[in-house]
């Protein structure tokens, strides 16, 4: 095995680059929070943190709105990528490698438990990158759990807006049907002003996304359609003798 493997402290100028490297990215944090303020002060915008996913988030919910309104999506602004980054290499690669090349060095050493040893710089550094690495661990398990948490409430949100869309515009094109039945002489299959006599046809009566009945009187017919997707969740809604649609009513996860 090497010397420097074995060799009971980090190589030279090891600990120094570590360091310095800390130094910098701590450095440049503390710079971009104070341009912060400063901004914030003058009144421009500006992100309020440094945390990737923040800068990330920031940048997602940017390029779904530009998506939303035709746009391409843009890349980050590198500064963004900077600041990213930043925490990233710290908390994610620096730390975790300090402190399991100190680790290793000490398993091959075989130092005692309680050992006493003196008090030196790259023992220091080696307690808060393991301070780091056990924040950052205990940190990823329910970040990752509330992250596909809400991501799995969002797509469910989506799954339910996209099927009550589907669903309010066949009850329109059903509720079309309904007044041109009311306004059709009965010669040609009409109800001449009358609701009476009008059924939803077979091939509309059930679709892929609901099924559909309806209540008739004279001057109105109701519409209540129950989701084919989610079946506590129905839509209601009554076409009155002028085809006005009105009276929309949603229950179960629809509301």
């Amino acid at each position: 095995m090497s010397q420097k493997t074995d060799s009971p402290d980090f190589a030279s100028g090891f600990i120094w680059q570590i360091v310095l490297l800390t130094v910098v990215v701590l450095c440049f944090a503390v710079y971009v929070r104070s341009q912060e303020h400063s901004m914030s002060r003058l009144g421009v915008s500006s992100p309020t943190t440094i945390f990737p996913w923040m800068i990330g988030g920031k940048q997602t919910i940017g390029n779904g709105l530009r998506a939303f309104g035709g746009k391409p999506p843009e890349p980050p602004p590198i500064d963004d990528k900077v600041r990213a980054l930043g925490p990233v290499l710290v908390s994610m690669v620096l730390c975790p490698t300090v402190f399991f090349l100190e680790w290793r060095r000490r398993r091959l050493m075989k130092e005692r438990p309680f050992q006493k040893t003196p008090l030196r710089i790259s023992g220091i550094f080696y307690a808060l990158c393991g301070l780091v690495v056990v924040l950052v661990a205990v940190a990823v398990g329910p970040i990752a759990y509330f992250g596909e948490s809400a991501r799995a409430n969002t797509r469910h949100a989506h799954a339910i807006q996209s099927n009550r869309d589907v669903i309010d515009n066949e009850l329109y094109f059903l509720a079309v049907d309904a007044a041109q039945y009311n306004i059709l002489p009965r010669q040609l299959g009409g109800g001449e002003r009358s609701f009476e006599g009008f059924a939803v046809p077979e091939t509309k009566a059930k679709t892929e996304e609901a099924s559909y009945s309806v209540t008739v009187t004279k001057s109105m017919v109701s519409f209540r359609a129950t989701s084919t997707r989610y079946p506590s969740s129905t839509v209601q809604v009554n076409v009155d003798s002028l085809g006005h649609i009105r009276d929309w009513r949603y229950e179960g996860e629809f509301q």
